[in-house]
């Protein structure tokens, strides 16, 4: 896991050089083991590429980058992990190829040298990564099929190219321009990111999850063209046929199969790892599984088990069951510490953000930091894989109603049934929710924008298969994998998430409606092939909660701290801020406390102040975490 920069440009040396300082500003933090660059010239073409790196594979100098292929003339700088890359290096072996060093930057880069674009699909894992060759003036963009890293880009109005891990720092140099649809779209709807879009900055593009961006190189000019190499859809179609003859035993075994090699696959690591766990089914089926392979196992998880309601008293009793060594984090921060960890936590996603779980992680990954751990496993991804969410019910017997299936529809009804009962203590939640999926405009309090409608329970022939496939790419995974990689990389942590193991994703998609929502729950076939992993007064829970922050931090502090921001920079915000809106009373407490999507506008506004800040260094005594055993 590291940070990727780089910039074709003709400027001056000084120029480049001033560049190269201002990058690693925003990158350094991503891989504060090492920092490095390599400079070409490629006809009147300046050509740069730096890293920084988090070494957690092949720790040694032959790891490091940006690293070259002498017998090809690519060089790559990449961010992420490729999970299998023992097995695609004995494969390469054995067509005669050989290896300095232990790293999986080096497998990729040969494979790259050796199949090019044909040993993408060879990956299994996260990644972005830049490949240039110094000989052809090939530059090569390439993100991973979820997007899980990001990778963006953009064009200096000079014609320069400029690109890298982050949005901010590729913003500096191509212009910081505010997408205001990107940040109206997100408040509306809790989801800024897309497949497609992954920036708040007009000028800088982000490279789809699943395709390539390649550049030209010229005497005078630099060609662009793009290119899919992954397409979800077409996958799980691919993947149901091949299933379609197994019974419903055979596809839970192989469920279970595919799970458990995800898991296996990122143990991989030269660095002692952790797990975040949570009161949840899917931390607690990642932390179970990895228990089986990891002797003393250490986990971090938001809440405390004194405070009844938070996940702390739920993690704590399956912490004792699964022999896990448990961090709690549960900061008791003052009303200064939270406006500092807001100010970081802004700094750090380097985009707006809802709510303010994004806040309570960042803590999380802080404290795994502090304790001297790079690499953290984690559950996310699970409900949209495994058609966890609540709405996911209506949608799939809307789909067995126009399919006319008498029976799946019987037996989603009962199951929708038996999840209202359970859960009718959260109508209040339900009802706030609601509003972002009955496709009416909403007109916002505290912004003067407005954003474009969008029917969030999709056409009405969609299938679950296809609307979990829209959460993936554009609903829900996105945003959410913003926030993790850039609260975990903001501490030099690497988030390892196997429930996005391509292959499980496949697999899980391609189920039957059935095999996924029964019995009253979603998830189904995951709390069925766990049944002797999970405790069962964790997997047959069927109240759902999110990541949520139950400490009262606005009263506490972080109202006021948002009041400050805005009411001091008004001027500055006049673009931004409705005529005419009662800030006194929109921006109390009471007020924020009670609407999260007047939250969500404030924290907007906040972030708008100034949206290219660096991450400020926080003192560590700012976040103080309970030891539990």
């Amino acid at each position: 896991m590291c940070g990727i920069w780089g910039l074709i440009s003709q400027d001056e040396a000084e120029s480049r050089r001033a560049a190269l300082a201002a990058a690693f500003r925003f990158i350094d933090r991503r891989g504060p083991d090492a920092r490095a660059d390599q400079q070409f010239a490629f006809g009147h073409h300046h050509v740069q590429l730096a890293h920084t790196r988090l070494a957690i594979i092949e720790l040694s100098a032959l790891g490091a980058q940006p690293m070259a292929d002498a017998g090809s003339g690519w060089w790559i700088v990449f961010n992420g992990e490729i999970y299998n890359y023992r097995e695609i290096r004995e494969e390469l072996r054995s067509a005669g190829h050989s290896f300095a060093g232990g790293s999986d930057t080096e497998v990729l880069l040969r494979a790259w040298a050796v199949w090019g674009t044909d040993a993408l699909r060879r990956f299994n894992g996260m990644f972005v990564f830049a490949a240039f060759n110094h000989r052809s003036g090939e530059l090569w963009l390439v993100r991973d099929r979820f997007g899980v890293k990001p990778l963006l880009w953009g064009w200096r109005a000079d014609g320069a190219l400029a690109f890298g891990s982050s949005a901010a720092g590729v913003a500096e140099q191509v212009g910081a321009e505010i997408d205001t649809a990107y940040c109206a779209r997100g408040v509306r709807y809790k989801a800024y990111e897309t497949a497609q879009s992954g920036s708040s900055f007009k000028q800088v593009k982000s490279v789809p999850a699943g395709c390539w961006v390649k550049f030209q190189l010229s005497a005078e000019r630099i060609d662009v063209s793009e290119g899919k190499w992954y397409c979800l859809t077409t996958a799980v179609a691919a993947r149901r046929a091949a299933l379609a003859c197994l019974g419903d035993s055979a596809l839970m075994d192989e469920c279970r199969a595919c799970f458990d090699s995800a898991v296996s696959l990122r143990l991989r690591s030269d660095v002692p790892l952790a797990v975040s766990l949570s009161g949840g089914l899917d931390s607690t089926a990642i932390a179970c599984a990895t228990r089986r392979q990891v002797t003393q196992l250490r986990a971090f998880s938001f809440g405390s088990p004194a405070a009844p309601t938070s996940e702390g008293p739920a993690t704590r009793i399956m912490s004792h069951t699964a022999g896990i060594d448990v961090s709690f984090v549960w900061p008791r921060w003052s009303s200064r510490e939270l406006c500092d960890m807001l100010e970081t936590t802004m700094a750090f996603q380097e985009a707006p953000f809802s709510g303010l779980s994004p806040i309570a992680q960042n803590a999380v990954f802080r404290d795994t930091s502090a304790a001297g751990f790079k690499v953290l496993l984690g559950g996310q991804g699970s409900d949209e894989i495994f058609a966890g969410y609540r709405k996911f019910m209506p949608i799939a017997l809307r789909a067995a109603l126009v399919a006319r299936d008498p029976e799946g529809t019987l037996r989603l009804l009962y199951s929708l049934a038996l999840m209202l009962v359970h859960e009718a203590g959260q109508a209040r939640m339900y009802m706030q929710n609601l509003a972002r999926y009955n496709g009416k405009g909403k007109t916002f309090s505290l912004l003067a924008w407005e954003a474009d409608t969008q029917n969030l329970w999709g056409e009405s022939d969609l299938s679950l298969s296809d609307r979990q496939i829209a959460d993936i790419q554009q609903w829900s995974l996105p945003t959410l994998l913003r926030y993790e990689d850039r609260n975990s990389m903001g501490y030099g942590v690497e988030s390892r998430l196997p429930f996005l193991d391509y292959r499980l994703v496949e697999f899980a998609l391609a189920l039957p409606a059935r095999l996924k929502i029964a019995n009253g729950f979603g998830k189904w076939a995951l709390r069925h092939i766990t049944s002797d992993l999970v405790p069962d007064l964790i997997r047959l829970n069927r109240k759902k909660r999110g990541f949520d922050v139950t400490q009262d931090w606005i009263a506490q502090g972080l109202g006021a701290s948002l009041r400050a921001r805005i009411f001091d920079h008004r001027t500055a915000l006049g673009g931004a801020l409705k005529s005419g809106a009662q800030l006194d009373a929109l921006l109390s407490d009471a007020a924020l406390s009670q609407s999260p999507d007047l939250l969500d506008e404030a924290l907007l506004l906040a972030w708008l102040v100034k949206p290219t800040r660096t991450p400020a260094v926080m003192p560590p005594q700012a976040s103080r975490q309970e030891a539990w055993t």
